[in-house]
């Protein structure tokens, strides 16, 4: 979706996962088997951090991970620097589009079925979603174009509304 997102805004997108591995060298998968989840966890907030100090002559859209806002440090990052978009989705709906492939690319799915993990997030991480988010998209039923579009058009509102702020 982020790629689409970005050509609706005419601006670029990084996927952090993406930058993620390009830092560690390895595949995420192979990050959290080998170094644990807080390596991952580290290098994910320096990847945002690059991401959010690095200049851009266009609007950035970044690719980020669920489990990116478990810190509070990335929040406040987030708040203070970005438009965060919660794509919210079932965890039904998030499994089917994980495909079944899912557990072998995210160890963090593993112990249960991926349905039951991602619930489990789901319900850790609804309240950390909600506070950092400035718009909520419902994208159960919607394609990504269409998620594409609405983001789209509630980044164009706050846009809009901090061009014609007093402050």
């Amino acid at each position: 979706m982020a790629p689409l997102l970005a050509e609706r805004i005419g601006g670029e997108w990084i996927d952090l996962d993406r930058a993620v591995e390009e830092s560690a060298g390895i595949t995420i998968a192979a990050l959290i088997e080998s170094r644990g989840e807080a390596a991952f966890r580290d290098l994910e907030s320096e990847a945002l951090s690059r991401a959010l100090a690095t200049p851009a002559p266009v609007p950035r859209v970044l690719a980020c991970g669920a489990g990116l806002l478990g810190r509070a440090e990335n929040r406040e990052w987030l708040r203070e620097w970005a438009f965060v978009a919660w794509l919210s989705v079932t965890p039904e709906t998030a499994a089917a589009r994980l495909g079944a492939g899912a557990v072998l690319l995210r160890p963090l799915l593993r112990g249960a079925s991926p349905v039951e993990r991602l619930r489990e997030y789901e319900s850790e991480r609804r309240e950390r979603y909600a506070e950092a988010a400035d718009v909520t998209v419902e994208a159960d039923r919607r394609s990504a174009l269409e998620v594409a579009a609405v983001v789209a058009e509630a980044w164009r509102e706050r846009q809009g509304r901090w061009e014609r702020s007093e402050s």
